[in-house]
């Protein structure tokens, strides 16, 4: 079934194919094309580890006006989806799942699609799936949002009936979260459990040679959670966390939101214009675009797991050119809206050698370390804890790539000397481990915005 492109809602609507088809494009949709050594590539609508996109979409629609119920997969070079099963599973998800799901016209299912990023960045590629499902989910969650009904990220569910649910093959694509999105309704009363039997959907090669790495599908296969019992369990776990060092640096109050500048553009054009920024010209950034990107980024994230306010994931950052602000390393509390200062002085060296020694990150008017107490995440939540932090990190980094662009900044992500990050934010980092580095400034060149190509309209 093809679909097409339009403009974004902006006003509170049920859930139409409409709906969902801006849903799919402006979180996953091409945005971009271009020749590379005579090949046609394509970008999308949000960022990926090497631009490789190894996330797909799936949805399992029950109550979408204009749409048949049943599973269907998300094709963004044809923009269109394809039916997979015939029928409303939503009860049956919901019983493997969250009972809420059971409740919402339709479940979007992030899968990953192991080997297209493996192959390049092996066995550390595992984060990869999370961290490119996370800014995802972050244009999700932030279209659900614009549309009246808030879309929720569900990492609790079981992950055998899931997969089998949607068709995946094992040890090749595996499902790393759900969300249901639109206006919740009325359970159906009279709907009975019916049997998920496997289904083996035809597939269209990607390329002539796969890569595999075991160790990407042990850890994976490590947190499984077996049974809805485990999964009602897992919710339910709440996060022991204990502060330290917490007064013993200068503490810097914040300025105001930029909220006025910050809603000159509509979130389609916002998404639209995101792209990684490949230039940084040195340029300084203002303390109050620094503050908003802050504060917008790390608010509470919709879920299903931990208590709301419970974040994951903690805020550092190297400040190289930002006006008002001395330059230096800070971590941002986000409770009391301030930052504190940990160190004082130039630091555009060091925020390159972090980042893999890449003088895009030396150039950068700002550094962002996303960080987590993952022994203490994992001591909680168990194995699915690494999956959590991992995808938190990812949502977080694309909500600082939306509040960029919003402002007319660029943004980019990168990987990073994982223990050099923890020791030179030490002590206050002690023990905390990083998840992904986001550069933050002004571009050195002017970018094309993406579109809504041709052949999607």
């Amino acid at each position: 079934m093809a679909i097409s492109g339009r403009s974004l809602r902006t006003e509170p609507t049920n859930l139409g194919l409409a709906e969902l088809t801006e849903l799919f494009y402006f979180s996953a949709g091409l945005t971009r094309k271009y020749r590379f050594g005579g090949e046609l590539h394509y970008m999308r609508a949000a960022s990926a580890t090497g631009a490789l996109y190894p996330i797909e979409l799936y949805v399992v629609a029950g109550d979408v006006t204009g749409l048949e119920a049943g599973v269907y997969h998300f094709d963004p070079l044809g923009f269109q989806i394809s039916r997979i099963r015939k029928g409303d599973y939503r009860a049956e998800l919901a019983a493997i799942s969250n009972d809420s799901i059971a409740m919402a016209p339709a479940i979007i299912a992030f899968t990953s699609l192991a080997w297209k990023n493996a192959w390049k960045y092996e066995a550390r590629s595992y984060r990869h799936w999370f961290w490119d499902g996370g800014v995802i989910a972050a244009n999700l969650i932030a279209l659900s949002a614009s549309m009246g009904s808030p879309a929720r990220i569900v990492q609790g569910f079981v992950d055998q009936p899931v997969n089998e649910l949607l068709g995946l093959q094992d040890e090749k694509e595996a499902t790393i979260c759900l969300s249901p999105v639109g206006p919740e309704g009325k359970r159906a009363e009279d709907h009975s459990l019916r049997r998920i039997d496997p289904i083996l959907p035809k597939v269209q090669p990607l390329s002539e040679e796969e890569t595999e790495y075991a160790g990407i599908w042990e850890a994976h296969r490590a947190s499984f959670l077996p049974n809805k019992e485990e999964v009602d369990k897992w919710t339910k776990v709440r996060l022991d966390t204990s502060d330290s060092q917490r007064t013993t640096y200068p503490i810097i109050p914040l300025p105001p939101l930029m909220t006025a500048a910050a809603n000159t553009r509509k979130l389609g054009e916002v998404i639209l214009q995101r792209g990684s920024t490949r230039r940084f010209d040195r340029s300084p950034i203002a303390f109050s675009q620094l503050s908003t990107i802050l504060r917008t980024s790390t608010g509470p994230i919709p879920r299903d797991y931990l208590l709301e306010g419970e974040n994951l994931v903690e805020t550092y950052f190297i400040a190289n050119a930002v006006e008002g602000l001395a330059p230096g390393s800070y971590f941002y509390e986000s409770k009391l809206n301030s930052l504190e200062e940990l160190k004082r002085g130039e630091l555009r060296q060091m925020s390159a050698y972090l980042c893999l020694g890449q003088p895009l990150f030396g150039d950068a008017s700002v550094v962002f370390f996303l960080m987590t107490r993952l022994r203490e995440v994992l001591g909680a939540l168990g194995n699915r804890g690494y999956r959590t932090a991992q995808l938190e990190s990812g949502i977080v980094a694309g909500k600082i790539y939306l509040s960029a662009y919003a402002l007319g900044l660029g943004a980019s992500g990168s990987t990073f000397y994982d223990d050099a990050v923890t020791e030179f934010f030490s002590p206050h980092a002690k023990e905390k481990s990083t998840m992904i580095a986001v550069g933050l400034g002004v571009p050195a060149y002017k970018a094309r915005a993406g579109r809504i190509l041709p052949q999607f309209t």
